[in-house]
């Protein structure tokens, strides 16, 4: 978790090395910044990462079929052994995509499939929700149909109906009565003993659950609620969307087969930063106040946070370390059997020549590529000259830093890192009226 942090400090800091860019023709030479390349809380580098798995997910993985949208919410004990434990995780990932196939292969008999079906997705496991709680909930797009496997001939894609409100109903009580037997065999504790070695983590996983702050003197307290909220109401389950004992599933988002475009931007959405800096706002009292994309339904538009409150926030976020957050399944898994006549071919450049060695296709694309494609910038287009700019040379030594930094007019010096504040004494727990800061005129103190 340390250097987690302290890589997110240096992230885009040119005194901790940069990449040096030249113009073969008019000589200009930019320096490019190193990024953390954290999976934590990081905008820039989570940026790079959505927009890379969604241009990855088109292009090499999922085939021109109608794609389903299944979103699975757990209770809250569940979210708490599941933020420290993802074995846990991926018994109830399992059990969920398991149940779903069924349903696909079940559907797709009823009307006169037969055969060996095979169905096939992508989950994207969040930890966050819309104000910065911890959350873990699983987003899967599944192929809306199934594949039939002849022996043959190639693997043809059937698509099934859409399900019905019964059915989403169907499948969520059978989900939650699957999991349940499935923990009880397994005795789990919920993440309890994976917590107990780590007890600040968990102490701050456990405080954003319920959605209060963990520490300082407003420990306790909920953050503070800005807008026109008027108190907490009980919403009606949208359609396609069902609730059965702490467990939600909402499946009312549905990609086209033609509609790739759709399709990348839906995955932009599930491997989405937990933050976005364009809707943190500091308030004049000190406080960061985080909008909303759109109000709550009391009416609620924004959270604001004292600076403790919002790193507390945060901190839990942060994946396990060397445990992925994104899980294929089915005929999408990559050591899956026909998965070669499934998923899109590889393009080739019409340029290559036919006796140039082949190149094997890199998962991740090359940053100028990214860029290009994500923002429509050119990166290594000269500003100048209009020319194309290469890589130099990565410069990572101490003193060749600040020589260049000096040169250019920059400062070799990073930014000045406040040490960290003692843990407050037992007599400052409790607040004091005088130490809290004033609330705004539209804060609700009933949240």
């Amino acid at each position: 978790m340390v250097d987690e942090v302290e890589a997110f400090l240096r992230c885009g800091i040119l005194a901790h090395g940069f990449l040096r860019v030249a113009c073969d023709n008019c000589r200009e030479g930019p320096l490019v910044a190193f990024s953390c390349k954290r999976r934590g809380f990081c905008p820039s580098c989570l940026g790079r990462r959505m927009c890379d798995f969604a241009a990855h997910l088109r292009d090499h993985v999922m085939p021109q079929v109608p794609v389903r949208q299944w979103v699975l919410t757990v209770p809250v004990g569940l979210r708490f052994g599941m933020a420290f434990d993802p074995g846990l995780a991926g018994i109830i990932l399992r059990t969920f995509v398991g149940v779903v196939s069924r349903w696909l292969r079940r559907r797709a008999r009823e009307h006169g499939i037969r055969g060996t079906l095979k169905t096939g997705g992508v989950t994207v496991i969040q930890r966050f929700g819309s104000a910065l709680n911890l959350n873990v909930h699983f987003h899967t797009l599944m192929m809306d149909g199934v594949y039939e496997i002849c022996p043959n001939r190639a693997a043809v894609f059937h698509p099934v109906p859409a399900p019905t409100d019964a059915d989403v109903a169907a499948l969520i009580e059978r989900t939650r009565y699957k999991i349940a037997r499935k923990l009880d065999a397994r005795g789990d504790d919920d993440g309890a003993g994976m917590a107990s070695a780590e007890p600040a983590l968990a102490t701050l996983a456990g405080a954003s659950l319920a959605g209060i702050a963990a520490t300082g003197r407003r420990r306790g307290a909920r953050p503070m609620r800005l807008g026109s909220g008027s108190g907490h109401e009980a919403t009606t389950l949208a359609r396609r969307c069902a609730a059965f004992e702490g467990f939600s599933l909402h499946a009312n988002v549905r990609i086209a087969a033609n509609d790739r475009d759709g399709l990348e931007h839906l995955a932009r959405y599930l491997a989405r930063p937990p933050i976005a800096t364009e809707r943190l706002i500091a308030l004049p009292d000190g406080r960061v106040a985080l909008r909303f994309k759109r109000p709550f339904s009391d009416g609620t538009e924004a959270v604001a946070f004292t600076p403790f409150e919002l790193i507390e926030r945060l901190l839990p976020l942060v994946p396990r370390p060397r445990k992925h957050t994104i899980r294929f399944h089915g005929i999408l898994a990559p050591a899956a059997g026909f998965r070669s006549q499934v998923v899109p071919l590889p393009i080739v450049p019409a340029s290559r020549e036919p006796a140039a060695p082949a190149r094997r296709t890199p998962y991740r694309l090359p940053w100028a590529d990214l860029l290009r494609r994500v923002f429509l910038v050119d990166a290594l287009k000269c500003p100048r000259c209009h020319g194309r700019m290469r890589i130099v040379a990565a410069v990572t030594d101490g003193d060749a830093i600040e020589g260049i930094l000096d040169h250019l007019g920059e400062s070799p010096i990073p930014p000045h890192i406040a040490i960290a504040r003692a843990p407050p004494g037992r007599e400052q727990a409790e607040p004091r009226q005088d130490d809290l800061l004033d609330p705004p005129p539209d804060y609700d103190a009933s949240c």
